[in-house]
């Protein structure tokens, strides 16, 4: 099986396309790369776990595959970097037909192919009674031009890139109904939310887009040298943040981006539209800080980038922990972030 299932995504993985960096692909004991001159490496894996990260009740594998991918591609997003190469790990268990993993491994290649990523390599085994995912993403970033979650300062200004809560509302509606996703265009509005809407929420949790663009104009900028991808909620994300550059953080409720989608949706879940974006996760938006002299220029570039402004939610201060201001008052949110399901 092992053999088999390592020909089926070697043969889907070819490519006509000629990429002079990959020396050795996949089938031999190593790939070997060649990095460009004058680059920095930067390298992340992810495993996701069945039951734990995505559940095959509703997650079809295509999309499966491609949020694999994404998950990873935020991560060097966050870097500035330019992802190149991926290594797929996977424990597979019984169970799963050979068209599974031709629509994974498909939908895996398609969101990899988007970003000019090559999968190079990878292992595979057996496992009792549990599928999971291990992708590794290498790529590379300008020297001195990375991201790191460790320069806040105090004053700067806390971004971030889109709509939050949307994934986390699209995974609540699949953990109350649990209906086999098969097309996110097929699907129909239930439950009170309407059928544009609840694809929206869907497209978020299933087949979020990563924003490596944007990661990329903003190291390249030299104005920014603070960013993370919100994949467990801004309450979260930006304590990781504060916490490795010393500071804390002030949230303003009213300027966090929350779409009609999120708050038509919310009213038929029966939850808070704030609590969603706050401390929902895999939004994979991007967050940064920035210094009020850089604030116009980034702003400019962000936007040329998205097609519409990057939202101003906050700022960095000296004391500890992430204050969240609202209308009725002020609450410690400092780690209240997103747990994946069980």
């Amino acid at each position: 099986m092992e053999r088999d299932l390592i020909t089926k995504i070697q043969r889907l993985a070819e490519t006509p396309i000629k990429d002079s960096s990959v020396l050795v692909s996949i089938g031999d004991d190593c790939a070997v790369v060649a990095p460009s001159p004058g680059r920095h490496l930067i390298i992340t894996t992810d495993t996701l776990v069945e039951s734990i990260h995505f559940d095959l009740d509703y997650f079809d594998p295509w999309h499966l595959g491609r949020k694999t991918a994404a998950v990873n591609l935020s991560d060097a997003a966050a870097m500035g970097g330019n992802p190149r190469w991926a290594l797929l790990n996977l424990a597979v268990r019984p169970g799963l037909a050979d068209s599974f993993w031709s629509s994974f491994s498909e939908g895996l290649l398609s969101r990899l192919s988007e970003y000019g990523v090559r999968l190079i390599g990878g292992d595979t085994v057996g496992a009792p009674d549990c599928l999971l995912l291990g992708l590794t993403l290498i790529g590379e970033v300008a020297e001195g031009k990375w991201l790191s979650r460790s320069s806040a300062q105090p004053e700067d200004l806390i971004y971030c890139s889109g709509n939050l809560g949307e994934a986390a509302a699209g995974l609540e509606w699949l953990k109350r109904h649990r209906k086999k996703r098969r097309s996110l265009g097929r699907q129909k509005g239930m439950h009170g939310i309407s059928r544009a809407v609840l694809k929206r929420l869907l497209s978020r949790h299933l087949d979020p887009e990563p924003r490596v663009a944007l990661g990329q104009a903003l190291a390249a900028s030299g104005m920014v040298q603070t960013a993370i991808d919100i994949s467990d909620g801004i309450a979260t994300d930006l304590a990781h943040v504060c916490k490795n550059s010393g500071v804390g953080a002030e949230v303003w409720a009213r300027k966090i981006p929350v779409s009609g989608a999120l708050k038509r949706a919310s009213r038929i879940l029966g939850i808070s539209p704030l609590n969603l974006a706050v401390t929902g996760g895999e939004d994979l938006e991007l967050l940064w800080t920035v210094s009020k002299k850089n604030e116009p220029g980034v702003r400019k570039i962000a936007a040329e980038v998205l097609g519409y402004g990057p939202f101003r939610i906050g700022k960095i201060v000296r004391n500890d922990g992430i204050l969240l201001k609202t209308s009725q008052g002020v609450i410690d949110i400092t780690y209240q972030g997103y747990e994946h399901y069980t």
